[in-house]
């Protein structure tokens, strides 16, 4: 079982269906974090109620018992992340980027390489033997464990709105001793027929042009935060203060202010 599947949506509502469509492993709570300016198109459903495709979708999935859907307009990437995280607490969670197709058997192989490196539920159950486990997309989808985040922290959500925030995560928990794992053998789509990787991104001229701005922007926060680019780090704490510990970050509103969409 799941405890929860969560899936920040953007755009391509068709890819986000395919994606609900293609879980063949029981999970508990289904929650997706819609960042798109519109909203998710609605549909009615038999007793009268209406509801998001997606949720509909969810409930004729037999293998979803709950879905939900929370509308956050272009909160980003990281932030999307963490409301799955804060706001649905469990042991672990998989977190999933809507143009992800799953291959058969790929859900039951996560849940399998979780569970079988879970520590044992106690007060003392850190260092971590894996903390983050990487599907063959890298951070298109993953697992994380309630005790890596306890350990590593929350997302930096001045990367923003998407690029980077995994490898700033990635890099805490390097510098803390949390090992990230890759689940073997896992297949799954990233994509649709014509894109390979960001349907996102590469669906729409206008947010290919505004990411490039946006992610030059989080390379400069990084290399100010870090001291160099992502795989060539320097300093140990963030921004080379002693005083700050590696888990930290604090929301600058002055960067949100230039980069949202």
């Amino acid at each position: 079982m799941i405890p929860v599947l969560g899936i920040p949506f953007y755009n391509r509502e068709d890819l986000l269906l395919r994606c609900i469509r293609s879980i063949d492993h029981p999970v508990d709570k289904l929650v997706i974090i819609d960042n798109s300016p519109g909203g998710l198109s609605k549909s009615t459903v038999e007793d009268g109620y209406t509801v998001p495709n997606a949720v509909l979708v969810a409930m004729l999935n037999p293998n979803i018992h709950l879905s939900r859907v929370i509308a956050h307009p272009n909160g980003g990437v990281a932030n999307a992340w963490n409301e799955i995280m804060k706001f649905n607490p469990a042991e672990w969670w998989l977190i999933v980027s809507n143009d992800i197709q799953f291959s058969p058997g790929d859900i039951e192989k996560t849940a399998k390489a979780v569970n079988n490196t879970m520590p044992s539920p106690n007060p003392d159950w850190l260092p971590l033997p894996a903390g983050m486990f990487y599907g063959n997309y890298g951070a298109s989808w993953y697992a994380m464990t309630a005790a890596a985040l306890e350990r590593v922290g929350m997302f930096d959500e001045n990367i923003h709105p998407c690029y980077l925030e995994d490898c700033d995560w990635a890099y805490r928990a390097k510098l803390l001793g949390v090992p990230q794992v890759d689940i073997p053998d896992v297949r799954a789509v990233h994509g649709d027929e014509k894109i390979v990787g960001s349907c996102t991104i590469y669906s729409d001229e206008e947010l290919r042009r505004k990411n490039g701005i946006t992610h030059g922007r989080n390379f400069d926060y990084y290399r100010r935060k870090w001291g160099d680019i992502n795989e060539h780090e320097i300093y140990k704490t963030p921004f080379n203060d002693p005083n700050w510990p590696v888990w930290a970050w604090r929301f600058d509103p002055a960067i949100r202010a230039v980069q949202q969409w």
